[in-house]
């Protein structure tokens, strides 16, 4: 549904941007006629075609439906985790700033947690209304384990393992719920599902959910690197921006009949040029 190549040649460009200091944002590039800002611009023209590339997408592609529009609610969140994950080592992952609190990796699996748990309920549901067999009896953990495939075992060996296999995993489960659930009807969204509460929340509520509980937790990402002390740099906080503009054109792709991808791949090689024309700047 993504496209691949849009989304690595941003990450790559972010990669390049993110060590980057004040001063070397203050070095010499130009584009066009804008000949004094600096390398810093970089980022404003990436963003300006990142945001005209979403408007442009836009008008390829037919309403989307209400399930879609929430998970590109979804899939914004999604990347503004990354983007306050991006360039975090192992070892500030891992720091305690105080004593009860949580570091980021417990934070960041906390979150991944709440998808897994969040992706079994909805397709609880789904499954029996669509077989006409829903009950309002919380699932058993054996239905769980299977509409995640997935056992608690499984589960604690893949969130005690290095955060990059953590993130591997979470990119793929993530992409599979924005699959799997651009197809809810408008109808679907107000039939009733169960978790751990005592009211029947409908699955318009859950699917809402996702992106309520990250915000809650990237709250507590920002708060815990400046805690550790590793605010973000310029660059990083600029990297945000990008990643909320890519997170837009996506958000465009999602339930959309196959598009012409000419002007997705047109964006993507001017990110390109633009990256590797910055990295012979600085040598």
């Amino acid at each position: 549904m993504f496209n691949k190549k849009l989304a690595q040649t941003v990450e790559n460009f972010a990669f390049t941007m993110l060590p980057l200091s004040e001063k070397e944002l203050e070095s010499k590039w130009i584009w066009k006629d804008h000949d004094e800002e600096g390398i810093r611009f970089a980022f404003f023209v990436t963003l300006q075609e990142l945001r005209q590339l979403a408007v442009t997408l836009s008008t390829l592609r037919s309403k989307p439906t209400p399930a879609q529009h929430i998970l590109s609610q979804y899939h914004a969140a999604h990347l503004d985790l990354q983007a306050v994950m991006f360039g975090v080592s192992p070892e500030d992952a891992d720091k305690v700033f105080a004593k009860g609190e949580w570091n980021l990796k417990r934070v960041y699996t906390h979150i991944f947690g709440g998808d897994i748990n969040f992706t079994a309920v909805v397709r609880y549901a789904l499954e029996g209304h669509r077989a006409n067999t829903w009950k309002p009896e919380q699932m058993s953990d054996e239905d769980a384990d299977r509409l995640v495939n997935m056992t608690d075992e499984e589960y604690k060996q893949l969130i005690n393992s290095p955060m990059e296999n953590i993130f591997a995993f979470h990119r793929k489960f993530h992409q599979e719920i924005i699959d799997q659930f651009s197809s809810i009807t408008e109808a679907e969204l107000d039939l009733p599902s169960t978790f751990w509460e005592g009211t029947r929340f409908p699955i318009r509520h859950r699917l809402h959910r996702y992106e309520a509980h990250y915000t809650q937790h990237v709250i507590q990402f920002d708060k815990t690197l400046v805690a550790i002390g590793s605010p973000p740099n310029e660059s990083k906080r600029l990297i945000r921006k990008i990643y909320a503009a890519l997170a837009e054109v996506e958000g465009m792709m999602i339930g959309a009949e196959k598009m012409d991808d000419t002007v997705i791949l047109d964006t993507a090689s001017s990110i390109r040029e633009r990256t590797k024309e910055i990295e012979s700047l600085l040598g």
